[in-house]
């Protein structure tokens, strides 16, 4: 028995134009979500991006309120000096050393281009609340003085290094990074002149003469736009950054 010829007819199957015309709508589907996932990616990445760099400025920054907010602070300002507490020191990562009872200093970069470097110190008593700049604390069991170094590397990471000296414990070092992609860290220094811990303006360190008289810090970074990619403006807006010594000025307890 013959099927019908209309029978025959529903069971030929797509035609090669309809086929490829159901391809062709397939195909731009599939672009379409193709799309739509990296513009989602795109944003996560851009979100992500920003988010790691607004944690590493706000790591450093806590890192270098508490340093700089704490330099030159010594345990025992009733019988004790400046002086004696925080000894003459050198070998600092940036090559500059402490004077005796000097708590802070820095050097400068050569060029507008080239990042500064800014160093404090400050003493310890084992198992006290003074951190180091790496979030550290002091569990020797004996007096530790804290120096905290902060520079930018080659690979424009901006680095801290804990050191400790003290006659009762052996010294120890680690350095760390807490910001990536940094363009430079520029650092002025703010000075007194009339004893009352107001700065009356900012130096670079190669124009620091009296490290003493240095009252506040005043941090500039420039990061690297690596989210954006604009070649004509690769580097992000400068991020300002200004911190007072507590323990300067007319604060400081004197050495004999």
């Amino acid at each position: 028995m013959s099927c019908p010829k209309n029978r025959l007819q529903q069971q030929t199957g797509f035609s090669l134009i309809e086929l490829m015309i159901a391809l062709t709508i397939g195909l731009l589907l599939i672009a379409g979500l193709g799309t739509i996932l990296f513009s989602v990616r795109s944003s996560y990445l851009t979100q992500d991006g920003l988010t790691r760099m607004q944690e590493g400025q706000r790591f450093f920054l806590t890192s270098l309120n508490n340093s700089v907010q704490t330099a030159g602070y010594f345990i025992d300002p009733v019988n004790d000096s400046a002086l004696n507490a925080l000894p003459a020191s050198g070998n600092n990562p940036d090559g500059s050393s402490f004077a005796a009872g000097q708590s802070i200093t820095g050097t400068a970069g050569a060029t507008p281009t080239t990042s500064d470097t800014v160093n404090t110190r400050y003493q310890s008593a084992s198992d006290d609340d003074a951190m180091n700049c790496l979030g550290g604390t002091n569990t020797s069991g004996a007096p530790v003085v804290w120096i905290n170094s902060f520079f930018v590397d080659a690979s424009h990471q901006l680095n801290c290094t804990a050191k400790t000296i003290g006659t009762a414990t052996p010294p120890t070092s680690r350095t760390e990074v807490l910001v990536s992609n940094v363009a430079k860290m520029k650092v002025l220094y703010g000075v007194g002149v009339n004893g009352d811990g107001q700065t009356s303006r900012y130096l670079d360190a190669t124009q620091v003469t009296a490290w003493q008289d240095v009252v506040s810090v005043k941090v500039t970074i420039t990061q690297e736009d690596l989210v954006n990619g604009n070649p004509a403006s690769p580097n992000l807006a400068p991020l300002v950054h200004v911190i007072n010594l507590m323990n300067s000025g007319s604060r400081r307890v004197k050495g004999p």
